[in-house]
Parts: C-alpha cells; structure tokens; sequence
C-alpha cells in the first residue's frame, strides 16, 4: 500500500527540505510535550500518527509550534557553528536558510489550525 505524505510531512521528515533532521525518539518527545503519547515506530508513521493524535485532540496549533522550536533550537547551533568553521558557512548557510523556510511553514499550519 502506498503511503501518502503531505507536503508539510515532506517538509519535516527530509533533511533535504527542513535542514533538521527529527528522529524517532524526538517526535516522542515532542508528543509527550504537548500530552500526546505515541509508540515508538518509524519517524513516518510517528508522525502521521502525532499529526492525527493532535487534530483529534485539536492540539495541531501546540504540535506546530513544538516542531518549529525544535527546528530553531538546531538553527540556534548552526549559528554557533558558523562562526566556529567559517569555511562550512556555505553548507551551513543552507541547512539555516532551509530550518528558517521550515519554521514559517510550521507558523503558518499553526495559524491555520487556530482557526480550524
């Protein structure tokens, strides 16, 4: 059966896109943060399953949120990194640039679920 991802879901599960990569053991964390419990599984199906959990229990605004400060938490440190190795600062410029594009996306959900 083929497995359908949103855009969102894209976003936040590929490195590529995001910048951050979120384990498995984190969106735990995060479920947790937010009072969501959810097993331990693949990062894909921890989070359809978080995202399910928080539109059941109309929390989609707090799971947002939860991600996207994650998210700044790890742009936080790529900006130590790049005054430590000023010669990364081209790669490191893009996993910022790729967190902060991630954190307007995640802002942009949670408004929208406010409103839902």
């Amino acid at each position: 059966m083929a497995s359908h991802f949103s855009l969102l879901e894209k976003q936040i599960l590929a490195l590529h896109f995001s910048g951050s990569y979120i384990s498995n053991f984190e969106f735990k964390q995060i479920g947790h943060s937010i009072g969501i419990e959810i097993d331990l599984a693949d990062r894909e199906q921890m989070l359809k399953n978080l995202i399910t959990k928080a539109k059941e229990l109309h929390k989609e605004a707090q799971l947002f949120q939860a991600i996207a400060t994650l998210i700044q938490e790890r742009i936080d440190h790529y900006e130590k990194w790049r005054q430590t190795y000023p010669q990364g600062r081209p790669i490191i410029d893009e996993y910022i640039k790729k967190g902060r594009n991630t954190i307007a996306l995640l802002e942009q959900k949670a408004r929208m679920a406010t409103y839902e």
